[in-house]
């Protein structure tokens, strides 16, 4: 988290208001090699489920993605 580049706070407002990411630009992740877990998660689990339908050619495993979800509990979570 410490390697993304800051963000203002109006920024965060408008990337919140539209349920996105304010590094998300108009090619796409603008921090890909330095995304957050849950970035790197999302679309490869049943409960984070990508909108768009895109998914890899095996989901997470069950057992496995339980461990994720328990370790979302015990951490703390941040606005990037």
């Amino acid at each position: 988290m410490a390697r993304l580049p800051l963000k203002s706070d109006a920024e965060h407002a408008k990337a919140l208001d539209a349920l996105s990411c304010p590094h998300l630009g108009d090619t796409g992740c603008q921090v890909y090699a330095e995304r957050p877990l849950i970035c790197r998660l999302f679309g490869t689990t049943p409960r984070l489920a990508c909108p768009n339908g895109k998914r890899p050619a095996a989901m997470i495993d069950p057992s496995v993605e339980q461990q994720i979800y328990q370790y979302f509990e015990t951490t703390r979570h941040v606005l990037v």
